[in-house]
């Protein structure tokens, strides 16, 4: 086993993860981790592969893995909002936000 392939597979820093590398990384059905981008893929069944424990088929961890590698900070940031939205984060933040608004609405009212 390659020194590379012993803790976990990285996009970060040192380049982007090219799509043949993923197809690559699904194809041998490792059990390691593939680090993109600060996310983390796991392979889970046939076809599910889990982002930051968000559930994906194969062809939309691909296309994240397209967005996350992308030049374009908006791609990227679409990426990111992609797997808030799918593990259940986006939906804390957004509830989090309005009980914010309600509390300074609140103390609005109140003077």
């Amino acid at each position: 086993m390659k020194e590379k392939e012993k803790s976990s597979y990285r996009a970060d820093g040192g380049g982007a993860l090219s799509q043949e590398q993923f197809r690559e990384w699904v194809n041998r059905r490792s059990h390691l981790p593939l680090a993109v981008k600060g996310h983390t893929f796991v392979l889970k069944d046939d076809n599910v592969i889990a982002v930051d424990r968000g559930k994906f088929v194969y062809e939309e961890a691909l296309e994240l893995v397209k967005l996350l590698n992308s030049r374009n900070p908006i791609a990227q940031m679409n990426a990111t909002f992609m797997i808030w939205e799918r593990n259940g984060a986006l939906r804390l933040i957004v509830i989090g936000l309005i009980a914010a608004v309600v509390v300074v609405v609140l103390l609005l009212v109140r003077r």
